[in-house]
């Protein structure tokens, strides 16, 4: 269920730059947070309409992270890969990293294949670049007193905005940019700061329905309606389920 929304990728964003038998042994660009953007899917249809079946690009931001760019609120391209290691820094994962720096790892520190699976999932990301936590609210509470805080939280938006920039790039543009999960849907600061380095979007924000975390954020001069929607994948998956049942 999880990799499903994104069968409408095209072959060119599932591909991996490796030899061509990689791809006939199954070894593509899956994405995950399927059942999320499904349900977003639905929610941004009754709640925007017609605009949200042009440009959309949709912004899971959890302990695990991931991007999706929709038309017509099918995906056309998505930040995780392979695995849900791939992508967005996360919580503990370290997202898209040179495979350069794990094959460096794996020669000079002697790690196994058990201890570098246990570094990039749970030892990397927020926590590890911070050495404080996984959690942004409590980054934000030390950043002005933790320099690891401030790099965390720095580099943490920096590639939110690198792939927004990306996916935006693919679209030809961005209707509507969707925030959800746990921290898109309630940390407005995090909002806010990705939403300042989207100048090249002419993206801006309303502060204080920003800060109410209002159904729209972007302010009436913004070339892009932004957008907090509630996910629920819980529900999504249980009427797959109810769907296989005959319920």
């Amino acid at each position: 269920f999880d990799t499903g929304f994104h069968q409408s990728v095209p072959m060119v964003e599932q591909m991996l730059p490796l030899p061509y038998d990689a791809w006939e042994r199954g070894l593509r660009r899956y994405g995950f947070h399927g059942l999320s953007y499904e349900y977003q899917a639905i929610a941004l249809r009754k709640r925007h309409g017609d605009l949200a079946r042009g440009r959309t690009l949709v912004a899971h931001l959890g302990s695990g992270a991931s991007l999706c760019a929709m038309r017509d609120l099918r995906s056309v391209a998505t930040t995780m890969g392979f695995s849900a290691l791939d992508g967005l820094m996360m919580g503990t994962r370290c997202g898209a990293l040179d495979p350069g720096v794990v094959l460096s790892l794996m020669e000079t520190g002697r790690f196994t294949t058990q201890r570098m699976a246990q570094l990039l999932y749970r030892e990397s990301g927020l926590l590890g670049v911070s050495g404080v936590s996984s959690d942004p609210r409590v980054l934000l509470a030390t950043e002005a007193t933790n320099p690891r805080s401030k790099m965390a939280l720095d580099l943490y938006v920096r590639r939110i905005v690198r792939e927004i920039g990306a996916l935006g790039a693919i679209l030809g543009g961005i209707d509507l940019l969707v925030f959800t999960a746990g921290i898109g849907e309630h940390n407005a600061v995090i909002r806010e700061r990705v939403c300042a380095e989207l100048g090249l979007f002419n993206i801006r924000l309303d502060a204080a329905a920003n800060a109410a975390h209002a159904p729209v954020i972007s302010n009436t001069d913004s070339a892009s309606v932004v957008a907090v929607e509630p996910t629920n994948e819980e529900w999504m998956a249980a009427s797959h389920a109810a769907a296989l049942l005959g319920d």
